[in-house]
């Protein structure tokens, strides 16, 4: 009989959704497979796969083993609706309605696990209060719960009644909390953050049911949401802020206490006017992070308006720049991610104009770089510190390798989103179809690629990865022998 750690290694290989057929095989196999079907769990529709995890989840040998859980109270809704809109007939044991209604009765066989789960012995399934009550019990049973996420926006007319198992699923043992919620209903269950007194991660989606006043939902940012992620900072490592369409966060990032432990930080601005609000907001907050911000991720989003083309960059290029300029000193920021999809490039000069000094790692991705813009971009990046690139997508060509081996000669990772191939800078690329590209220039790349050698560059590692479909380079093997050619150090490695 193999160790343990051995099935452990084979499982590791197989597909979850495999993995568990093959819980009959042995003991070990029975172990991991309830592993694999129950580590992540999901409330959201009443349907027989939520009947079922909700039997099987009373169990406290079962319930030890979820480690993810995802809720959207719709099922709450589902109920309403039904005690509304349906007259209520006698239940077939065979109807859904019947079997929702007997879930929770306590059958002679069942006795044992009723009793073990506590559970109330009947449910009313025309109240949902009861069905709120039984899945609280439920969800408080999840012992070894690590990561929760929530979305509860929309869904007026169910109130407060999600609040206590949405509630119950905060606690100490939660590590990472993602909340996609309506700023109107982070009143009633925000106030819960305090039991989660080890939380590390905190992916905040704000958003608007437009019920409210301007003034009120200010007055919800400063007297609730800042509360609740104040009460975090004493564990409080990463933070991401999205928005669904522009909102005035200054009120927040105002009331907002230095947190000792924030290392990772991740802010989706708004392409539209105001943005984030007041730029002094963001730009203090980051300042009185400055010592202890190691990992900066920015994104501009555009959730609400017409479409993704963003027609004019200027005014959210202008917002960074204003931000940024708050700062009192340097940020030692180790790593910087800009998403270039809707961040403008000039705003992402901006902040290697004022971020880059003491950073390690860069990723400039999603929009195309002419070799112009690379040049401009990394004209802000200190040559002798940056160890590891994400760029593009790019053309490749001899002048562009040329370029990033001479400005970056620490350089130790780097990958390239590439569109295309050429042998000259300049020239335009020829393509027999819509995804490959015409070998004479590729070939005209190998020729020129062929006499240069980098003796001076550290690169250790080169990944090329094509930036649309099908997504593997062609030659693949041939670019990887090039390139260890070019430079020494990557056969060294």
């Amino acid at each position: 009989m193999f160790p343990p750690e051995i099935w452990l290694q084979i499982a590791y290989h197989i597909p979850p959704h495999l993995l568990a057929d093959l819980y009959a095989v042995n003991r070990q196999w029975y172990d991991m497979a309830m592993n694999a079907r129950y580590r992540q769990i999901s409330f959201a529709f009443l349907n027989r796969g939520m009947l079922h995890d909700l039997t099987r989840l009373r169990d406290p040998a079962v319930a030890r083993r979820v480690r993810s859980l995802h809720i959207h109270p719709y099922f709450v809704k589902e109920i309403l609706d039904k005690a509304v809109h349906e007259p209520q007939p006698p239940l077939s044991p065979h109807s859904l309605r019947g079997k929702l209604s007997g879930l929770f009765r306590d059958h002679g066989h069942n006795k044992r696990l009723a009793r073990r789960s506590r559970t109330p012995a009947t449910l009313d399934m025309d109240n949902p209060a009861e069905l709120v009550k039984s899945v609280v019990q439920v969800i408080s049973g999840l012992t070894n719960l690590s990561h929760v996420h929530i979305a509860w926006s929309g869904l007026d007319h169910i109130h407060d009644l999600p609040v206590p198992f949405l509630a119950a699923a905060f606690r100490p043992s939660v590590l990472q909390l993602s909340l996609e919620i309506s700023l109107e209903k982070t009143v009633d269950l925000l106030s819960h953050t305090s039991a989660l007194t080890d939380l590390e991660e905190l992916d905040l989606f704000l958003r608007l049911d437009h019920q409210l006043s301007a003034i009120e939902y200010e007055r919800i940012l400063v007297e609730h949401v800042a509360p609740a992620i104040n009460r975090l900072h004493r564990s409080l490592q990463k933070l991401s802020l999205r928005l669904c369409e522009p909102v005035d966060l200054a009120p927040l990032f105002d009331s907002l206490r230095h947190m000792s432990c924030l290392d990772n930080l991740s802010i989706s601005i708004p392409t539209s006017a105001p943005h984030l609000g007041d730029p002094a907001g963001f730009g203090k907050f980051l300042d009185r992070h400055r010592y202890t911000l190691s990992h900066l991720t920015l994104r501009a989003t555009e959730l609400s308006g017409p479409g993704l083309t963003v027609a004019d960059e200027e005014p959210l290029s202008a917002w960074v720049n204003d931000a940024l300029s708050f700062l009192s000193g340097p940020v030692k920021l180790r790593s910087l991610e800009a998403s270039l999809a809707l961040f403008p490039v000039e705003a992402a000069a901006v902040c290697l104009g004022h971020l880059g000094r003491t950073l390690t790692s860069l990723t400039l991705t999603g929009r195309y770089l002419t070799y112009d813009r690379v040049d401009e971009l990394l004209s802000a990046v200190p040559r002798a510190r940056l160890r590891d690139l994400r760029l593009g997508p790019v053309t490749l060509s001899p002048q562009l390798v040329d370029l990033l081996a001479e400005r970056l000669p620490a350089l130790r990772q780097l990958a390239l989103l590439v569109r295309d191939v050429v042998g000259c800078e300049g020239d335009l690329p020829v393509y027999y179809d819509r995804t490959e590209q015409h070998d004479g220039q590729i070939g005209s790349f190998f020729m020129e690629m062929e006499g240069r050698r980098y003796g001076h560059w550290g690169l250790r590692a080169i990944e090329l990865e094509r930036s649309s479909f099908p997504y593997r380079m062609q030659y693949a093997e041939d670019y990887k022998e090039l390139f260890e050619g070019c430079v020494p150090s990557l056969c060294r490695a």
